[in-house]
């Protein structure tokens, strides 16, 4: 073993703000004055998904060789590592568990929770020697059938332990059908999101939805919530981060293009990227601004971000810095001695490669001397309720666990109890103090929580403890819920509107159609929709308040309640719109009812586990969209509101049939020119097989050297791009319409070489997304080529001659990934190395 660490030593160098290696590829880049040490490399570690840092610095590592597309079974586990020295780099390394594709860790006092999709578990081990003694599994098929048939891209990735004790989970866009908790819960959805479920897989409910691909959560010590999302490859919708709210609506992928007035807009958006593993930092021993940020992995751009949020109204600003620049980071983690771990897929590619791929780095700030914290579980009750005080947020969970496994004795909760209520304590201990007591005592704890909702520090984390368990809201008055719904905090405010939905109070539909209303006046010249105006309908919608929204169609309040009513499939509303609608007199009005009644004449098709790509319909407003027994009756109205309607009125209802795609039958409607694909057939160019100096004519390795050794013209390649067909299939800007590989920012996602070796060898590396199918008809045909869209009826498909094709989802009887790239070979055989060095360069250059 100390061989092994002397040769880990040897190939990571720290060198100022390098870790430099003998290998090119391993090093890490750091701030000014920041050590990073090779914690762990292969053959102990390889192929690092992700990353879970216990309090007493044991770090705990998902190994993946399957990647992301690989299927086999098997090859999974996690491995405990430990630095016995303190020397920056593990020497002991244990098995703890064999798991097939781990996503997602948390450790606390001998008890690991391990998300390895269909399945969230958690393994125990009862004696301390680093290897589970048990296996309870807590959630059932939180993932779908996609997990066997295509791998666990897209599945659900990682978990984060609150303050709160709830554990929040990454859900990629594979969605889940029939997710079921230890208590019978299920939780069915297509899409990505956030869920959540307490510690012993009860209560298990979807949080949030409209993401695309999600691989972690990061939870900070007052329960803001961040992501990094994934770029849907030129689609429209960039790489980006959100602040994540409950009940929020985020978009993907039928509402962000064409409704996009509807959804919680992201904080920042950053083009290309792949986002991996993230962590809401709060440790004081850092220095500023470091201490107290979010980092984000993103696995395209081999950079680890850091974010500033400063808060502003109900949600956050942020900006992004790079923090460190390293190959393919895929998680990162922090343990109660503020020792940060970040782990690389360094030579990894979407499947098994081999042995030797990743890396676990260990990074501190300058000067830093971590002291190991002191396990919680070994100290008397006046010594863990004093790390409730501690500057690291690590410190104070792993306290607050330990507090909840003692018994609740006055003892226990008059400590804790005096901690929330010290006003000169900083408030994220307090914060752990109010949930800890509450966890503790349940309904119990209703009087002291109620008593905090007079100071205004705590007022918000006290309304979300009061009503956060659906389970535990007995004796709750809501009208004590109602007043701070005029709260001068707006984050107070946005938990109001949250928890009044949670308790289903339909009584107050009034005043949150009146706080809509003000919010949107005090936010007048905004350039974004505001965050509580969208808790506001998604709460109506939540809590089917369907008649008191129809109640309010003939008040001063009856545009919001139209924007909430169209929301609603229920007989009620459609009953509602139509009756108001042939009493309305104001045109504007008129206007907003039809659109209502057009937009729930179809409802989202039930889901049952059939992915829809890399590449969805992002039309919207549905992504299957099907009839219901409502949809017949909003026809005739359509119908009859178009015979009496004049010119103008004709002109916005066939507009909105067109934006919802609703054919009514007597109502024609000319297709959309915008929508109708201009197709560029792909055309592989004859070279010369006279001149040496033409690609085609030259062996592989000679090319790339000879163009490695150029620096090309970006101008002259621009028109190369064009020339040799490349337009065909990629878009290089926003808003072009993107059929193959997003190529925006492929300058900072790749380097020229690897740019290089993909045009002359388009099978070698086939960008995640957008691998070929065969596509195995029921009359026998077979279509080969790359998804470019796939809708809830039908798949798009791109041939490698560039034609294309529509294909009904109900004639498909089988799709075969193939291992051949759909970019045909050759495409660049006329050219010589300085033009090629010249397409190179303009590709760098986006």
């Amino acid at each position: 073993m100390l061989r092994l660490k002397l040769l880990a030593l040897a190939v990571f160098v720290v060198t100022g703000q390098y870790v430099a290696g003998e290998t090119k590829n391993i090093r890490v880049k750091s701030p000014d004055g920041f050590r990073a040490t090779p914690f762990a490399l292969p053959p102990d570690v390889n192929y690092p998904v992700c990353l879970s840092a216990a309090v007493t610095g044991e770090l705990f590592v998902g190994v993946d060789p399957q990647g992301s597309l690989g299927k086999e079974k098997g090859d999974g586990k996690v491995v405990r590592c430990i630095d016995t020295d303190g020397d920056g780099t593990a020497d002991e390394f244990t098995e703890f568990c064999r798991v097939d594709h781990p996503r997602g860790l948390f450790f606390d006092d001998g008890q690991l929770w391990v998300l390895h999709p269909p399945k969230l578990s958690v393994f125990t081990d009862n004696d301390g020697d680093g290897v589970a003694d048990s296996e309870k599994v807590l959630v059932e098929n939180i993932s779908t059938e996609m997990i066997r048939k295509r791998g666990a891209d897209h599945s659900t990735n990682g978990i984060r332990m609150g303050i709160d004790g709830w554990i929040y989970i990454a859900m990629g866009d594979y969605g889940v059908v029939n997710a079921t908790g230890t208590d019978g819960r299920t939780v069915t959805h297509r899409g990505g999101g956030v869920l959540r479920v307490r510690p012993d897989g009860t209560e298990l409910e979807l949080f949030c939805t409209g993401l695309r691909n999600i691989v972690d959560v990061c939870v900070d010590p007052y329960l803001n919530i961040f992501t990094r999302d994934n770029t849907n490859d030129g689609g429209g919708w960039d790489t980006r981060v959100s602040h994540i709210i409950e009940t929020a609506e985020y978009g993907y992928p039928s509402l962000f293009k064409n409704f996009s007035d509807e959804i919680m807009p992201p904080l920042g958006e950053y083009g290309g990227g792949s986002g991996c593993g993230g962590l809401s930092l709060d440790d004081r021993r850092w220095p500023s601004p470091f201490a107290t940020s979010t980092y984000t992995c993103d696995w395209g751009r081999n950079t680890v971000y850091r974010h500033e949020l400063t808060s502003r109204g109900p949600t956050f600003t942020t900006t992004q810095q790079t923090f460190l620049k390293m190959p393919r980071p895929t998680d990162i983690d922090i343990d109660g001695a503020g020792r940060m771990y970040v782990s690389s897929w360094r030579n990894g590619k979407f499947r098994y490669t081999g042995p030797d791929v990743g890396f676990v780095a260990q990074i501190t700030p300058p000067g830093f001397k971590p002291q190991a914290a002191v396990a919680p579980g070994e100290l008397d009750l006046t010594a863990v309720v004093d790390q409730l005080r501690s500057p690291s947020a690590v410190v104070r969970l792993h306290a607050q666990r330990e507090l909840l496994r003692r018994s609740n004795h006055e003892d226990t909760a008059g400590a804790i109890r005096a901690v929330m209520i010290d006003a000169d304590a900083n408030l994220a201990s307090r914060v752990a103090a109010l949930f800890a007591l509450k966890q503790l005592q349940g309904e119990e704890s209703h009087f002291e929580l109620v008593n905090v909702l007079t100071d205004p520090a705590l007022r918000r984390f006290a309304l979300k403890a009061l009503t956060d368990r659906r389970n535990e809201t007995q004796g709750i008055k809501v009208d004590q819920i109602r007043d701070f719904l005029n709260d001068a905090n707006a984050k107070v405010r946005a938990q109001a509107v949250i928890s009044l939905s949670r308790l289903d109070d339909r009584e107050s539909v009034d005043e949150l159609l009146s706080l809509y209303k003000r919010e949107v006046a005090a936010q007048q010249g905004e350039s974004r929709p505001v965050a509580i105006p969208h808790l506001i309908i998604q709460a109506l919608v939540g809590m089917k308040a369907d008649e008191q929204c129809v109640a309010a169609l003939s008040g001063p309040n009856a545009s919001i309640a139209v924007r909430a009513l169209q929301q609603m499939h229920s007989s009620v509303a459609v009953d509602g719109l139509i009756n108001q609608l042939n009493a309305e007199p104001e045109q504007a009005m008129r206007c907003a009812l039809i659109t209502a009644l057009i937009r729930l004449y179809h409802r989202e098709a039930s889901f049952q586990g059939r992915w829809w790509g890399t590449r969805p319909d992002t039309a919207g407003p549905y992504f299957k969209a099907v009839e219901w027994e409502q949809s017949p009756r909003i026809a005739k109205e359509l119908r009859s509101q178009d015979e009496a309607a004049d010119a103008a009125l004709k002109t916005f209802l066939r507009e909105e049939l067109i934006r919802h795609r609703v054919s009514i039958d007597g109502i024609d409607i000319l297709p959309s020119e915008s929508e109708r694909e201009v197709v560029v057939e792909v055309k592989i160019p004859k070279f010369d097989p006279l001149n040496p100096q033409q690609i085609g004519n030259r062996p592989q390795q000679s090319v790339i050297s000879d163009v490695m050794d150029r620096r090309g013209k970006a101008e002259r390649g621009a028109e190369l791009f064009r020339t040799q067909s490349c337009h065909a299939c990629h878009s290089t800007a926003k808003k072009q319409q993107a059929i193959g590989p997003h190529l925006a920012d492929i300058g900072k996602r790749s380097k020229p070489r690897e740019i290089l070796e993909s045009i002359l060898d388009p099978d070698k590396k086939i960008t995640q997304g957008f691998d070929t199918y065969s596509f195995i008809l029921a009359d026998g045909k077979v279509v080969t080529g790359f998804v470019t869209q796939e809708s809830g009826d039908a798949v798009s498909i791109r041939k490698s001659d560039g034609s294309a094709t529509t294909v009904g989802n109900e004639y498909i009887e089988e799709r075969i990934r193939q291992e051949l790239s759909s970019m045909p070979k050759g495409l660049v055989n006329n050219l010589t190395a300085e033009e090629l060095s010249d397409l190179i360069a303009f590709l760098q250059s986006l």
